[in-house]
Order: C-alpha cells, then sequence, then structure tokens
C-alpha cells in the first residue's frame, strides 16, 4: 500500500487526503508541538511530532519514520522549497511537485520573467533593482506608477506601490525587510497597471513532456494583495473568446518552453489599456483557490498531483477538458476587518457551515477550535457551483448568510458585503477594488454592529439566561462534518 504523508497543517490536509483515501493508499499527518489538538492531525492513520512546518530536517525525519513512498506539502511551509523537495527525492521518495529544478526555474520571479521573455510571452516592462538608486533609476525609465517587488515571497507578501521617487524609498526599503523571511531577497521594479484584472491559469504536466490547461480563475478581488474571492472561469475571458485563447496559449507557451513537469498556476495582470494580457508569476505547488477550477471542469487536480508524482503519464488529453457552469469561492477568515484585517484569535463556541447540492465547504473548523494567530487564520473556503455566474453567485450570497461562526471575528460581513456590491454583481471590478471601497463597506458593517447592539441592549438578558432553548440539536444533523472532512473521516471511523 503506498503510504502518503501530508506536510501541512489545516483545510489542505483533509482536501489532499479525500483524495488519497480514494486511491487507497495510507496517509501520515505531522504536527508541530503547539499543534498538537488541530483537528487535521485526525484524518491521517498516523500523525508524527516534528520541530516546525518550516523545517526540512525534522519533516523528512518524519517521513522516513512513517516509510512514505510520496510527500504531498500542501501550499505555503515548505511547498514550494527545491531544497525540501530534491532531500526528499535524493531519498527515493516521491514529491508530489515539480522537479527541483523546474521549482527553482519558475518559483523565483525574476528568473520566470526571464524565461517568459524567453519564450515569447509578454510580460510588463521591468528591471531588477539591487539597490534604492537602481530602483529610482528603473522607475524614472519605466515610469511611474511601479510596484516594488520581491522575487522570492509569497501570499502576497514583498510587494509595495510607488507613484513617487519619496513612496519608492519607502516601498523599497519595506520590501527588502518584509522579504527577509524568504531568505537573501532579489529585488525589482516593475510597472503598475491601473485597474488591472488578476486572472491565472492552471496547468497539468507530467514527467514526459505532456502539458494542458484547466482553463483560467479570476483572482481581483483582494485584500493586502491576497485573495479572498475567486472565480472560474473569469468574467473577463468568458465573454472574449479572442482573450481567452491568448492567454491560454501564453500559459501553455511558457510551460512547455520551461518543460515544465507537475501541477502549476501561471498568473497574469490583464491591463485595460492596452487590451493584452501580462505573465507575472508561477506558482509551482497547489493553489488555495484550486477548488473553483475542479467544481468547474470535474478534474480532481490532487489526484493528478500526487499520480505524477509517482512519475505516471497525464490520463488527460486537452480535448477531454471543459467548462461546465461557473463557481465562485469566498475565503472565510478569523480576522478583525475594522482594524486593518489584523488575525483574530479565539475559541469557535457556534459553528454551522451551509450545506446544499451546489456547494463545497473545505474547512477543519469545529466548535471548540482554537484559532491561532501563528497560523494562518482561514477558517473555510465555501464554494458554489451555479449554470451560470449569476446562479453561483446566488447561491454563494445565501450560504454566506446561513454561516454561522461565533466566538471569534471574522470577514463574513465583509464578504457578504462584497457579494451583494454594484461592482462584483457587473463582474466591474479590478484588483484595487476592495481597498477603493472599503470605507464604504466597513462603514455598513459599522452600522449593522450598531443596531445590534442596541438590540441586545434592550433585551432583558437574566430573563434570556432562564429560558428553556428549543430542542433542536444542531449535533444532530452533523454540522460538525462536512465537506471534504466528512468524506474523509467516513472512510476512516
Amino acid at each position: 500500500m503506498t503510504i502518503l504523508l501530508i506536510a501541512n497543517r489545516g483545510e489542505v490536509v483533509v482536501r489532499v487526503a479525500k483524495t488519497a483515501r480514494e486511491l487507497g493508499w495510507k496517509i501520515a499527518t505531522i504536527y508541530e508541538p503547539d499543534d498538537r489538538q488541530s483537528p487535521h492531525i485526525r484524518v491521517g492513520d498516523i500523525a508524527v511530532e516534528v520541530d516546525s512546518y518550516t523545517s526540512i530536517d525534522s519533516v523528512v525525519e518524519a517521513a522516513l519514520r512513517v516509510g512514505a513512498d510520496i510527500v504531498h506539502p500542501g501550499y505555503g511551509f515548505l511547498s514550494e522549497n527545491p531544497e525540501f523537495a530534491k532531500k526528499l527525492l535524493d531519498l527515493g521518495i516521491s514529491w508530489a511537485g515539480p522537479s527541483p529544478e523546474k521549482m527553482r526555474l519558475l518559483g523565483d520571479k525574476i528568473e520566470a520573467r526571464r524565461l517568459a521573455e524567453q519564450a515569447g510571452v509578454p510580460v510588463l516592462p521591468w528591471c531588477e533593482a539591487l539597490d534604492v538608486g537602481d530602483a529610482l533609476r528603473c522607475a524614472e525609465d519605466i515610469g511611474y506608477p511601479v510596484v516594488v517587488k520581491a522575487s522570492n515571497t509569497g501570499g502576497g507578501r514583498g510587494q509595495r506601490i510607488a507613484r513617487n521617487g519619496e513612496e519608492l524609498v519607502k516601498a523599497f526599503q519595506l520590501v527588502a525587510l518584509e522579504a527577509r523571511g524568504w531568505g537573501k531577497p532579489r529585488i525589482f521594479v516593475e510597472k503598475f497597471v491601473e485597474n488591472a484584472r488578476h486572472v491565472e491559469v492552471q496547468i497539468l504536466a507530467d514527467r514526459y513532456g505532456s502539458v494542458v490547461h484547466l482553463y483560467e480563475r479570476e483572482c481581483s478581488v483582494q485584500r493586502r494583495r491576497q485573495k479572498i474571492v475567486e472565480e472560474a472561469p473569469s468574467p473577463l475571458t468568458a465573454r472574449r473568446k479572442k482573450l481567452r485563447s491568448e492567454l491560454l496559449d501564453y500559459a501553455l507557451k511558457l510551460s512547455e518552453y520551461a518543460g515544465y513537469d507537475g501541477i502549476g498556476t501561471l498568473e497574469f495582470i490583464y491591463d485595460p489599456k492596452s487590451d493584452q494580457f501580462y505573465f507575472i508569476e508561477a506558482n509551482t505547488r497547489l493553489q488555495v483557490e484550486h477548488g473553483v477550477t475542479e467544481m468547474v471542469t470535474g478534474v480532481d487536480i490532487v489526484k493528478h498531483q500526487l499520480l505524477t508524482g509517482l512519475e505516471k503519464p497525464l490520463s488527460l488529453r486537452q480535448s477531454e477538458i471543459t467548462v461546465r457552469g461557473w463557481a465562485v469561492e469566498a475565503r472565510v477568515y478569523a480576522e478583525k476587518v475594522l482594524s486593518d484585517f489584523a488575525p483574530a484569535e479565539g475559541v469557535v463556541t457556534k459553528l454551522r457551515m451551509p450545506s446544499g447540492p451546489w456547494l463545497r465547504v473545505d474547512s477543519i473548523v469545529e466548535e471548540g477550535y482554537h484559532v491561532n494567530p501563528k497560523y494562518d487564520t482561514l477558517l473555510a473556503k465555501i464554494i458554489a457551483w451555479g449554470s451560470d455566474r449569476l446562479e453561483a453567485v446566488k447561491r454563494l450570497e445565501i450560504a454566506l448568510k446561513e454561516t454561522v461562526i461565533g466566538g471569534v471575528e471574522t470577514n463574513l460581513d465583509l464578504l457578504r458585503e462584497l457579494l451583494a456590491s454594484e461592482e462584483f454583481v457587473k463582474a466591474d471590478y479590478h484588483t484595487l477594488f476592495l481597498e477603493k471601497t472599503l470605507d464604504r463597506i466597513r462603514r455598513k458593517i459599522s452600522e449593522k454592529l450598531q443596531i445590534l447592539k442596541e438590540i441586545v441592549s434592550r433585551i432583558n438578558m437574566p430573563q434570556l439566561l432562564h429560558m428553556k432553548t428549543p430542542n433542536v440539536r444542531l449535533q444532530g444533523i452533523r454540522w460538525r462534518t462536512y465537506g471534504w472532512l466528512a468524506a474523509s473521516t467516513r472512510s476512516r471511523y
């Protein structure tokens, strides 16, 4: 029996475990000492303590202890670390990802840009900056506004917009400081596109030269340069077939030129002025938002990632892949929306997740779950499918209204307001859409909170506390077990 070690925590462990169970594999999980109560541990057949989720030596030792045949890195932590992948491969343990060489080639934003230029794929004007002086000269050549980026960061970190020289100096210093957590930073300056759309293409490739795409996703709704709402297909390209064809051709062209050999995502910026897509970076791992693509294509991306990691050939041809309907995802975070999205901490005291035939909920949260801001505070990904965009958005709106998470602050109100906004309904948004409408949305949230406070203040609380609660047992209808977790835990217990 194949033994899989999932080198991560949280909902991605549950997601990967579901596919591994379907393949008939045995599953091992890992945990840090501070994370020994996390529900993701229960998904596996065995759990091993490691010093840290980012300790290569400790995680490799765990893989050896359980006799792992293959390691899936999830996302974050060591998922894009070529040294980690190489160490496993050198020990005869398969890696559910591209080869270390391809990770180095495409994982570095500067090298990936150079490769795209060689492949004939459009990129925005840019140049590497060794110091502030270089950055200033580069910005003068390119023309403001620009964005200062680190080549080795992820998750929206290590990038700042600058609209003049004074802002550029500050941006360079902040990016350099922020990027140190990823090792020695390399910094570059790139032309900033106003009212840009962020669209990415999902790629599947194997070790034998086969490459296919699973069409595109739109990820333009972001806060602090991090995605919070994604949809597939993109509203921009779905109604413009020629533009979509150009985008998909660019993605295949770059993947084939690079000799890419795993699943990956190629990210592009759309400039409405030039009506052109430009390549910005590649992700050599599973994306958080992969679920929306799975919902519209019916393709299990994780399955292909695991099997190509074992050097199996792709079992899909491009002609077999089609898009059916529309899917929209909302990421539910524990965060303080009214306090600049600071991470929130607490214990989940009440939980009700939505359910329905058109919904998918990826989460590990349960009542009693401790949200630790030491880790990513993603609580759930709620995905709705519809026959068209309007239906998918409406179903997601209803799902978010049904969702209840008590005991910790979340961004649920923000997501509800976003989906109901005229801009989102009309798909007339861009990467700074939330930033420009945030004050309006925050005012609405504050007004709602004030109304709730007034209602609570008028309630006779002592009398309320002595009232008998209705005989409704939410546990009886298994609100705690849903989505991928339901499938995984049923097979285990």
